[in-house]
């Protein structure tokens, strides 16, 4: 199916999730699981297909803020724990990530990422966690590997085509389902396309911004933000970007004379100048200047900085 048809119809069910939030906000946990196979079932049905018509794709769904919206109880950024869960993408970027946190008082952070995962990987982690560090918010970052055990089918077989988009909306409603009782903030953070993805039309990276952008909006505790998009040049994917403020400036200059980094590794799916391709979503340290990763890290940060890092005063969670 192409991907204008998939974002497309994800979208609608995003709108449709909004409206109904009001109502969803009382409803049990097991609403996520509703929203997460509506979300797979508008994945690939020919029904969808032929109702979406050869209009160009709508954009993956943002925020509605006009949704209920849980808050944060009051208290000084330094009491507040957070934890990070993701793949080779969030392994390259947690330094930066736990910097930009640091940066705002909030220094109680945990990074659990390793190349290769999938978000079913870390359900006993994040059941453990949710038990014992009780986070305030989590950041949730896993790009669509399908490698490990936990992605494949019963008879032991790869998850391809809407089994595989089913699978990790399945698996980020589990998120929420495990975060929310505990009143826990959800980040899901989109990753950036690869090249490869990009030069093939592949519809996995919109795919999965919009069924994260989806569930985030079945849940009060529900956010979704596009940290991809800090390393896209105007949304499509690029070697080098103009510096910014605050990095060191290391990939010379580009046609225009403007000096640059480069944020994309070789392989054109991680970030590291000059690295290595990973070896099953592996990837190596970097021993360079990455401005991808650095990017990345402050992208994931951003958000969940401004809700968490509030004053004592600010608002809280009504229940």
């Amino acid at each position: 199916m192409p991907t204008r048809l998939i974002v497309r119809a994800l979208a609608s069910l995003t709108a449709v999730t909004a409206v109904a939030s009001p109502v969803a906000a009382t409803m049990r946990l097991s609403s996520h699981r509703s929203v997460a196979r509506a979300v797979a079932t508008a994945v690939a049905p020919p029904a969808a297909q032929a109702a979406a018509g050869p209009e160009a794709a709508a954009p993956v769904p943002s925020a509605d803020v006009t949704r209920p919206v849980a808050h944060p109880s009051p208290g000084p950024a330094a009491a507040r724990r957070v934890v990070l869960y993701g793949d080779s993408l969030a392994w390259q970027a947690q330094g930066f990530f736990t910097a930009a946190l640091a940066g705002a008082g909030i220094t109680q952070v945990t990074a659990r990422t390793f190349g290769g995962t999938a978000i079913c990987d870390w359900f006993s982690d994040m059941r453990a966690d949710a038990a014992a560090i009780h986070p305030d918010a989590v950041v949730v970052e896993f790009s669509g590997n399908a490698l490990t055990p936990c992605m494949r089918a019963l008879d032991g077989s790869m998850l391809t085509g809407a089994a595989y988009f089913e699978k990790y909306a399945a698996d980020a409603a589990t998120v929420l389902d495990i975060f929310t009782p505990g009143r826990t903030l959800v980040f899901f953070a989109g990753a950036p396309i690869s090249r490869g993805a990009e030069r093939t039309n592949d519809p996995t990276t919109p795919t999965l911004h919009a069924v994260y952008a989806a569930l985030a909006q079945s849940s009060r505790y529900g956010r979704y933000t596009d940290a991809g998009a800090a390393v896209l040049s105007g949304g499509r994917w690029s070697e080098t970007l103009a510096c910014l403020p605050g990095e060191p400036c290391t990939g010379g200059r580009d046609a225009n004379g403007t000096p640059v980094n480069v944020v994309r590794a070789p392989d054109g799916a991680h970030f590291c100048p000059g690295a290595a391709a990973a070896v099953r979503g592996v990837t190596a340290g970097c021993a360079v200047w990455s401005s991808g990763s650095w990017r990345f890290g402050n992208a994931m940060a951003a958000d969940l900085i401004r809700e968490l890092a509030a004053s004592p005063s600010g608002g809280s969670d009504a229940g």
